[in-house]
């Protein structure tokens, strides 16, 4: 099982790749996403968890999408019926986080092609 250390590692990677003239936009599109991130790690109890998710979701605003899924009742019914562990629900939520770090990059790095 991948650990959030090595998620961690694996951004921090892929940031020291990033092309030089996009790492300030890469940077910029992806600060929301670790900010929520953070706040979903920071989470002591799944239930203090699903209620930053819902309100992540709310906003809208650099939502992750934990197991593709777009709102607290659909992932709360997917933790209690794969009974999914909290600490492998944090290990999702990096992960989800460094999707969206690929996505910036990706779409940073197109900007500049054109």
């Amino acid at each position: 099982m991948t650990t959030i250390k090595e998620i961690n590692e694996e951004m921090e990677k892929l940031l020291n790749e990033t092309d030089e003239d996009a790492i300030d936009e890469v940077r910029e599109k992806y600060e929301p996403f670790e900010k929520n991130m953070n706040s979903l790690l920071d989470a002591e109890t799944i239930e203090s968890y699903l209620e930053r998710y819902e309100e992540m979701n709310k906003e809208d605003i650099a939502a992750l999408r934990c197991y593709n899924l777009d709102t607290t009742e659909e992932l709360s019914a997917y933790i209690a019926d794969k009974e999914i562990s909290f600490d492998a629900l944090k290990t999702e939520t990096a992960y989800a986080a460094c999707e969206a770090l690929k996505f910036a990059i990706y779409d940073s790095e197109e900007d500049d092609d054109y």
